[in-house]
């Protein structure tokens, strides 16, 4: 009879996370692995197959809490337009909230630069493009609402907030300050092509 495992994967999987976050792909050794998970190399292997299956394990475990309660919970608000801000907002304060100002570690991924797996890169592609979809689905709801223009390029836009959100998690790396951050996700918004009855009733004001 096989002996039970004495850590879950959901454990290995958080500690490995932990590792993964801190030094990047290309920065993180098996060593770091064993140390940090407190298993061999052999475990790991047995459980993972190989530094690239733990990876994706963990990358996945990690879009997994990050993403999928917020997109939920943001894609059924009434307001869209609100969602869309709303995503932004909670993305600066967590953010700010890091004291090691680590990022995202999707977003860090993408600007590695290490050799992975396809199967690596394409996690991160369909994970932000989780993001992309929301924001894509926000703004046609907004339309539909009368919030945005009719003639609003949907997926242009869509890509322009991804864009930013890739923008407001390099930022916080570099330079972590409140205002400009911000001030960045302020613009975005403020970019958003209103319909032209609300641009008139603006300028009456």
């Amino acid at each position: 009879m096989p002996r039970p495992r004495s850590l879950s994967d959901d454990t290995v999987l958080e500690r490995a996370i932990e590792v993964f976050w801190q030094n990047g792909y290309a920065g993180t050794s098996l060593r770091d692995l064993t140390q940090a998970t407190g298993l061999s190399s052999a475990a790991l292997y047995h459980r993972f197959s190989d530094k690239d299956g733990l990876f994706i394990a963990a990358l996945r475990r990690y879009a997994d809490e990050g993403l999928v309660e917020r997109l939920g919970r943001l894609s059924v608000a009434r307001d869209a337009l609100g969602a869309i801000r709303n995503f932004l907002d909670e993305l600066i304060a967590m953010s700010l909230a890091d004291p090691h100002h680590r990022g995202c570690l999707l977003v860090n991924t993408a600007l590695d630069g290490a050799t992975m797996s396809a199967e690596a890169r394409a996690l991160v592609r369909t994970r932000l493009g989780e993001v992309e979809q929301f924001f894509a689905a926000r703004l046609k709801q907004a339309v539909a609402d009368d919030a945005l223009d009719p003639n609003t390029d949907i997926a242009g836009v869509a890509t322009t907030l991804l864009g930013t959100v890739l923008a407001i998690r390099v930022m916080a790396r570099l330079e972590p300050d409140p205002a400009r951050l911000r001030a960045l996700a302020e613009h975005a918004i403020a970019s958003l092509p209103r319909p032209a009855k609300m641009m008139r009733q603006g300028l009456e004001r």
